[in-house]
């Protein structure tokens, strides 16, 4: 650890532990390419793109240098109130062409993907309050979900921990959970909760944060199937697929599937600045672009559409089509498909999981995660995420190479080998040279994601 960890007593750090995390925290000055770099000089390997955002990697000049001449001409104003800036229609056009995953879509922005949630949930049960279906208005969402923690992402989260946790249930009471792989169950569902009284059922096209669960064959057209049979809004979470993670710019785009509202952030911006916002079908944006005063969306937050993140998201978008990063996913699903196939075959590893650029290693029950990931960390200078069911996540960069990927295959497999040759060592009473993790980890449980 570095000397200068600990030295933020005033922080309050989100999704954490504080009293075990004091005196255990990383502190990380720098980033370049795929690499982050801690205050006492160690190089690790951003095996997660951080919080799944770093996907054209750390430290680019070319996005730099995009942010500062927009904050040199206009940092930002406001989109409110009859006011735009250039960089706001260029952008909003430009999400709107080819690349959209709804066609004919209107696209409105927020600071980020919990945003993105609220945009997308309110306007829902907004959506048939203004055609006279008041009794629709719950949301439903998979288990191991995750769409953020403003107050519809906590009460639809995959944890009864964090759903629960503020007192008398849910932040939001009309909300409510379906299977994450049966579309049967979820027809049963439907029924048993009455299809006039939902809004919308949201779904992320892979579960990201929960456990990275790929969609089982049918689910998701399923989903569209059910929900057109029903009348409910199919909202698709891309807060993490979207802009390339499943080698489609969009994962409705790689399943086949067109949603009504598209939620998106992180890899808009690849962590540069903070956006993101929600796609909006026709069906669901046309009646506000009535004159009639009764169609107004009275929800937005300050920095919606803030001029400088714009800039910032053109020129992200322009990386990823000028270096061509979306073959570039597929060709490392490939190539990660291939070392998942053998770490698949080691005794201390139960299941493989994933597709796109994102995968989750499953680990025996005698050997530790956590453990692994600090093994990785402190010995192999490289970061993946532990999840609540023993599984080790990792999403790396779109800019990494094939040897980065060979190299963080590799070590995951030495490291779940290692930490079990510790575990037996103990079973016998052999002390092993290691320490035990303390510091939290984003406070995953029951099988659902703590933050991002």
């Amino acid at each position: 650890m570095s000397q200068l960890t600990g030295l933020a007593p005033a922080l309050w750090a989100p999704s954490t532990q504080m009293g075990s995390a004091q005196g255990h925290q990383e502190l990380i000055v720098r980033g370049e390419g795929a690499y982050l770099y801690t205050a006492d000089g160690r190089r690790l390997f951003d095996g997660t793109a951080t919080l799944w955002f770093a996907n054209i990697g750390h430290g680019r000049a070319d996005i730099a240098d995009a942010a500062a001449r927009q904050m040199r001409e206009l940092e930002t104003f406001q989109i409110w109130g009859g006011y735009l800036h250039p960089r706001v229609i260029e952008l909003s056009e430009r999400l709107t062409g080819p690349m959209a995953p709804i066609p004919d879509a209107k696209v409105m922005f927020g600071s980020g993907g919990s945003d993105s949630g609220e945009i997308a949930f309110r306007l829902a049960r907004l959506h048939w309050q203004l055609r006279g279906r008041e009794s629709k208005v719950r949301i439903l969402s998979r288990h191991n979900a995750y769409h953020g923690l403003h107050a519809f992402g906590t009460s639809l989260h995959g944890s009864r921990a964090v759903r629960e946790a503020y007192g008398g249930g849910p932040l939001v009471p009309d909300t409510g959970y379906i299977d994450r792989d049966d579309i049967d169950l979820v027809r049963v569902t439907i029924l048993d909760e009455g299809p006039d009284t939902i809004a919308a059922i949201v779904a992320e096209p892979i579960i990201g944060s929960g456990g990275v669960y790929p969609p089982t064959p049918g689910y998701l057209r399923g989903l569209r199937e059910l929900c057109d049979e029903f009348d409910i809004l199919l909202i698709f979470d891309e807060v993490i697929t979207g802009f390339g993670r499943t080698g489609e710019w969009f994962g409705s785009q790689r399943y086949g599937v067109v949603p009504d509202l598209t939620m998106f952030a992180k890899g808009i911006t690849c962590g540069y600045v903070p956006l993101g916002g929600v796609f909006v079908a026709r069906s669901v944006w046309e009646p506000f672009w009535s004159e009639d005063p009764a169609y107004l969306y009275t929800f937005g937050v300050t920095y919606a559409g803030h001029a400088t993140a714009c800039a910032v998201a053109l020129a992200v978008l322009d990386v990823i089509e000028r270096e061509g990063l979306l073959g570039r996913v597929k060709e490392l699903e490939a190539r990660m498909s291939a070392g998942l196939g053998r770490l698949a075959a080691l005794s201390q590893v139960v299941e493989v999981r994933g597709e796109g650029l994102m995968a989750a290693v499953r680990l025996d029950e005698a050997v530790s995660a956590p453990d692994v990931a600090r093994r990785l960390r402190e010995s192999g200078g490289m970061l993946v995420r532990p999840v609540a069911d023993n599984s080790i996540v990792l999403s790396p960069p779109f800019i990494t190479t094939d040897d980065q990927l060979d190299d963080l295959l590799a070590a995951i497999g030495d490291a779940a080998m290692r930490a079990d040759a510790a575990h037996n060592a103990v079973r016998v009473g052999i002390r092993p040279a290691v320490r035990r993790e303390v510091a939290s980890h984003g406070g995953d449980r029951d099988g659902a994601a703590g933050s991002g």
